[in-house]
């Protein structure tokens, strides 16, 4: 079951009050710049905007929505924390800007359940479970999308990479995946110890991702194959071949 169905409901708890939201998100900036640096691939800047950036820059006229939205966004950062302890690049603006006009155009409640499916999707992809991956990259900028689309763009290519449509379709996906992991799969097979998941030729370590993800276009564009240009720009970049 997708969890919008049993965690997406606003019940009108009483947090609707922006200055909580924007508290926690100013206390988890800190908790994650004290983790680790985070990361962008904007050319104009060294750091990812801000979670306080990203509340404070999106037009509300209900302080109860901005409420809502900066609970949802809270919640989802925390979870691909807890999911991709490693992840290095933060570039959230799309995905909040995506969020926050989901409160706008369909509200709270949709808002709310858009926030739940992705911070669960964290959940479902990262080390918590047997799939096990070790970022988010490919989700935050748009390049699993990218995958899904081009598998049918006649059906798919109007479809955002936050909109409910694909959120659904990647989580029935991540179930897929789990059943493949179970029975030893080829391409999907059990992981011998605690290393992460890397469905690539080429190594993941830190600093090969980011070597890899500097040489890229930030934004996913649909109809290019970007898992063989990546595949391509990690032999050029001669980065070493996963054993």
């Amino acid at each position: 079951m997708s969890p919008r169905k049993h965690n997406g409901e606003h019940n009108g708890e009483p947090n609707r009050d922006p200055n909580r939201a924007r508290a926690r998100l100013v206390a988890f900036d800190a908790e994650l710049d004290a983790h680790a640096p985070r990361l962008t691939l904007a050319p104009d800047r060294e750091r990812a905007t801000s979670l306080l950036e990203l509340f404070e820059r999106e037009p509300f006229d209900d302080d109860g929505l901005r409420a809502d939205f900066g609970h949802a966004l809270d919640r989802i950062t925390r979870a691909m924390h807890d999911a991709f302890p490693e992840n290095l690049f933060w570039d959230l603006d799309a995905l909040a800007h995506r969020l926050a006009r989901t409160g706008r155009e369909e509200g709270p409640r949709a808002m709310i359940a858009q926030s739940a499916l992705v911070a669960a999707m964290q959940h479902l992809f990262g080390r918590e479970t047997p799939i096990a991956f070790q970022y988010t990259h490919d989700f935050v900028y748009g390049f699993d999308w990218a995958k899904w689309v081009r598998r049918d763009p006649s059906a798919h290519a109007n479809v955002g990479p936050f909109d409910a449509r694909f959120l659904d379709s990647m989580w029935r996906r991540g179930h897929e995946l789990l059943v493949l992991i179970a029975n030893d799969d080829d391409e999907y097979p059990k992981l011998r110890g605690r290393k992460a998941r890397n469905p690539f030729g080429f190594e993941r370590d830190p600093e090969h991702e980011r070597r890899i993800y500097r040489e890229r276009e930030p934004r996913g564009q649909w109809d290019r194959p970007f898992r063989e240009l990546r595949e391509e720009r990690a032999r050029a970049l001669g980065l070493p071949t996963r054993t």
